[in-house]
């Protein structure tokens, strides 16, 4: 819902404000050396940025500039982090084995009956345990071993040589909780074989039943780790690297997918069949969205008018991209500019303002007409 109304906010300020030409080159150009001098297409909208935002034209180096500004927000606390071996909480439930000798017992305890030598005992609340002959032990933060070094030395009171063995048969003390559009939600316990983010993901099944597409956006992978969260692109990383099997969970972790509803990008104007499409990885070349909307309309469109709307870059800036896909070279460009979720594009009119029949499908009302002229900006 916030991402809806953010994008009818920028749509409204466009239209507004898409009229304001800022025309430096007639105040301050003729001061200036003609080679500090670039001609842009370029608006003002102040409820957006008090800069002007360029109508930049798709070229190879914009599309190589933007490559490079791609990050992947992987910190390296999360690579860091190394599990230690597995600790006893409140919870969990001990499998206790004791082999000795019974000569040792007093008639009391024993009366001459065999002792069973198998008990499971809950860790309490507490972190203690009652186990017999040994008394009450505090083994919460305690490993396997360090319990079973702690109930032979108790053992042997009693017992001659007691042989003892521990281990955990039911982990509820330390969860992982997986919550969102996986197919397998809730709680994962930790054990003692340490969960990496590859497994307990795979385990929770993100693609559904078909197994086809992801039911939910693996594009925006929310991990939240004491108190933070993070935003990961595991698409990206299932297929680029091994890097996400390397990351190891702890207690506490929460992994939470959501929906892709609104991941979306919207092609407009005169397209042959103007439409939103799902994203299911983090971007789309604007080649293959034209071509998911069957490509212009011969009869109306203005190839060399093909605007792209970002509401937010990598800065949370918003820009404005313009390509010309009436020559070759404009379709090739294309096919390496990648657009990201709510990007709009727009597909201009042949023989009519296009910021007008931009309006006509994008807002109810037709009262403004919008147009950017050229404007001189000096170079930063």
């Amino acid at each position: 819902m916030g991402k809806f109304s953010y994008k009818k906010v920028f749509l409204n300020y466009l239209v507004i404000f898409l009229a304001t030409i800022t025309l430096f080159g007639c105040s301050i150009g003729t001061s200036m050396r003609l080679n500090e001098i670039s001609s842009f297409k370029g608006t003002i909208i102040p409820g957006l940025s008090s800069d002007p935002i360029l109508i930049e034209k798709i070229s190879s180096d914009l599309i190589k500039n933007e490559k490079e500004k791609t990050q992947l927000n992987l910190p390296l606390s999360l690579l860091n982090y190394q599990p230690s071996s597995y600790k006893v909480g409140a919870g969990d439930v001990l499998f206790i084995y004791v082999y000795g000798e019974t000569e040792r017992l007093s008639a009391a305890l024993a009366k001459g009956a065999a002792i069973n030598p198998v008990f499971e005992k809950i860790v309490r609340d507490d972190g203690s345990i009652f186990y017999p002959n040994a008394g009450i032990l505090n083994v919460a933060g305690k490993t396997v071993e360090e319990i079973r070094l702690i109930l032979t030395e108790s053992l042997s009171n009693v017992l001659n040589n007691p042989q003892v063995d521990v281990s955990v048969s039911e982990f509820n003390s330390q969860k992982i909780i997986i919550s969102g559009n996986f197919q397998k939600v809730g709680s994962v316990p930790i054990t003692t074989v340490p969960k990496t983010l590859s497994e307990v993901i795979a385990n929770a099944n993100p693609y559904g039943q078909s197994g086809l597409r992801p039911i939910g956006d693996l594009t925006a992978l929310k991990f939240s780790r004491e108190g933070l969260t993070y935003d990961i692109d595991y698409e990206y990383l299932s297929r680029n690297s091994q890097i996400q099997n390397y990351i190891y969970l702890k207690s506490g972790d929460v992994i939470h997918m959501p929906d892709n509803s609104q991941s979306l990008v919207h092609v407009l104007g005169e397209a042959t069949s103007p439409k939103s499409i799902n994203l299911y990885r983090k971007n789309i070349s604007l080649a293959s969205a034209l071509a998911q909307a069957q490509g212009l309309n011969q009869a109306t469109s203005k190839g060399k008018d093909v605007y792209v709307l970002r509401q937010k870059d990598s800065r949370g800036k918003p820009r404005i991209f313009k390509s010309d896909i009436s020559s070759p070279t404009g379709y090739l460009l294309a096919g390496d500019f990648m657009l990201q979720s709510e990007d709009i594009v727009f597909i201009g009119t042949a023989g009519v303002t296009s910021w007008s029949r931009f309006i006509n499908q994008v807002l109810p009302f037709t009262d403004f007409i919008n147009s950017s002229e050229d404007t001189n900006l000096i170079r930063n």
